[in-house]
């Protein structure tokens, strides 16, 4: 492609999303501040403890802040808390940022923070698991909160990057019953305005947002647009000045015009094959592994993803700190994936899988299905909209496995505690992965980057032994940009945040 392109320089990974929009030109929906993006999902709730999909973030940054934030290689950095020290390995000081409000105009302080990180513990949250090492929160001033730990965690700083981290009003969420799914109020840049669901996003500027030195345009509205042809001629045409979620086969047209930029960046995002571990028919790990020794990636990324990503080896990239084990390795072996299935008395299995109704996903499905035949293997495709897919699998475990995306964490001990763990959302089958357990807890007591790889190198390892998620490629983060935007820049997770966007 041109070297026009912007080409990150990390690894990220996140979750997609694309927008569209009716009305076209720079004032088509506001006047030239208005910054139009599009998104390839609807949000699954505005409630940052409520939402079930990595896609969310996206439309969830313009309204929360978070109390730890990150730079584009996933270094923490100041957020809502100003700065913070372990005051011994069970006890985190966080001190706040003076004069922060939220968009009710309470004020964001430690009864707060207190507040919402009980409230991320409690009933309803989704995120339980990712606090679940925080024993108690206490107000020791004003603007400074300490978290009592069970334990030692290593990775709690870069939690309170996450979902866990994004504060919400606690006189809003008492006044709305304590779910906040369609009456957010954070502390973000910008403010809710509306939500048409399956539609669009709108939110407007925060006029006393803490940060006065970050650029921010008027108004964002974000709208969705399931079809990716559709993002891309939206694009094109000028009704949006961002697109989520460029895929692949449009990649290059897009690179190609001359009033638009490919912003194109490698991501933690990965696509894999969730399986329930519970099921009769993939409860058994060597049927597990022979589904991944009969896919052969290099086919799959050049067919499906036009070479724009990489083969993964397990659940982090190559080249990120915490990258796999050097004994993690994923073949291509027709004849062992044979001889499993037959050793599992599997043949002639057949099995429902779960897959987003987008052509990619499609297409990714059918090379599966030809690809597992060659084991004696049939697969049942069932297309779904995105939330729907979601919620069919992870809430109401409707089939034995879902061909989606992981979207990454902040911090790599999330992604193994959020998916291995026995009482993690997104494992459906409520087992935990042999091995998974101590090796977390060596992580979360070690006090250097070198200890920590240690241990999360034996996470790789028990993961890969057991292989109830099958990893198959790291797609690249490709973002459109219309010729008015500048100040755009992804990260790491491949989910931006809108602060510094501005339009020519």
């Amino acid at each position: 492609m041109k070297t026009k392109s912007r080409i990150g320089i990390s690894l990220a990974a996140a979750v997609l999303v694309a927008i569209s929009a009716c009305g076209g030109g720079g004032s088509g929906e506001g006047g030239d501040s208005t910054l139009r993006v599009a998104s390839q999902a609807d949000l699954s709730s505005m409630d940052p403890i409520r939402g079930n999909s990595g896609s969310d973030h996206q439309m969830l940054y313009p309204l929360y802040d978070t109390l730890v934030s990150f730079d584009k290689d996933l270094q923490a950095e100041p957020g809502l808390a100003e700065s913070w020290e372990f005051a011994s390995p069970t006890e985190l000081v966080l001190k706040l940022r003076e004069g922060v409000t939220f968009h009710d105009g309470e004020p964001l302080d430690a009864e707060a923070v207190k507040y919402n990180l009980e409230r991320a513990a409690g009933e309803g949250s989704n995120i339980a698991a990712d606090v679940e090492s925080i024993e108690s929160v206490e107000v020791v001033d004003e603007l400074t909160v300490k978290l009592n730990l069970t334990q030692p965690n290593s990775a709690i700083v870069m939690t309170l990057a996450d979902r866990a981290g994004m504060m919400v009003s606690p006189k809003a969420a008492e006044a709305a019953g304590g779910d906040l799914s369609t009456k957010p109020v954070g502390t973000g840049g910008w403010e809710f305005v509306e939500w048409k669901r399956g539609t669009s996003m709108t939110y407007e500027k925060f006029d006393d947002y803490w940060d006065k030195d970050v650029e921010r345009v008027d108004k964002v509205v974000i709208r969705v647009m399931l079809e990716p042809k559709t993002r891309a001629t939206s694009l094109r045409s000028g009704q949006q000045d961002i697109a989520w979620d460029i895929v692949p086969a449009d990649a290059q047209s897009i690179d190609d015009e001359d009033s638009l930029e490919l912003h194109q960046q490698p991501r933690m995002w990965t696509w894999m094959i969730y399986t329930n571990r519970a099921s009769k028919e993939l409860g058994d790990p060597r049927v597990r592994r022979a589904l991944s020794l009969a896919m052969d990636r290099d086919q799959l990324l050049k067919s499906a993803y036009f070479d724009l990503g990489t083969k993964p080896r397990g659940f982090l990239p190559d080249g990120y700190w915490a990258e796999p084990s050097d004994d993690v390795q994923l073949e291509h072996d027709v004849d062992e994936a044979k001889k499993l299935i037959a050793q599992a008395g599997a043949e002639g299995l057949t099995f429902d899988m779960l897959l987003y109704a987008d052509a990619t996903s499609t297409r990714v499905g059918e090379i599966l299905k030809e690809q597992w035949a060659g084991i004696g293997v049939n697969v049942n495709l069932v297309p779904r909209e995105v939330n729907q897919a979601n919620s069919d699998y992870f809430n109401d475990k409707k089939t034995p496995a879902f061909f989606a995306a992981w979207t990454g964490r902040p911090d790599p001990a999330l992604t193994y505690r959020l998916m291995f763990t026995k009482e993690a959302y997104f494992n459906t089958s409520g087992q935990s992965t042999p091995g998974i357990d101590a090796a977390l807890d060596e992580d979360a007591v070690a006090t250097t980057p070198q200890e920590r790889k240690a241990a999360l190198d034996k996470a790789s390892e028990a993961v890969y032994a057991d292989m109830p998620i099958i990893p198959i490629v790291f797609q690249h983060s490709l973002t459109g940009l219309g010729e008015r935007v500048e100040g755009f820049e992804s990260n790491l997770l491949g989910k931006p945040k809108l602060l510094g966007v501005t339009l020519k």
